[in-house]
């Protein structure tokens, strides 16, 4: 039983998987596109945002929302640690974090 395309090979049998990688790289490459410009927003408006909220409403919340998204840069930078702790794995998990300051 071969493939549609006329190769041999057989789905899930590994001839598929450089074509894969490649795939999931482009994609991861597209998903953090974004520059430090954005992340710089992004912090930004968390900053503001934990500000206002500690401000108005109460400094416990305005804290939850600052430490919110402290939790989730830890989270991110232990994951881009899996492969070496390097000042490239900081500006990743900052990027992942903040970079939808570009939607603002």
């Amino acid at each position: 039983m071969s493939d549609d395309f006329g190769t041999g090979a057989r789905p899930g049998d590994g001839h598929d998987t450089h074509a894969r990688a490649a795939a999931d790289q482009a994609a991861e490459q597209v998903a953090l596109r974004a520059d430090l410009l954005d992340a710089h927003f992004g912090l930004a408006a968390v900053i503001v945002l934990s500000g206002i909220v500690g401000a108005f409403v109460a400094p416990l919340y305005g804290l939850l929302v600052a430490g919110t998204f402290v939790v989730i840069f830890l989270v991110a930078l232990g994951v881009q640690c899996l492969a070496g702790i390097t000042w490239e794995s900081v500006r990743r998990a900052y990027q992942v974090t903040f970079a939808w300051g570009r939607w603002l």
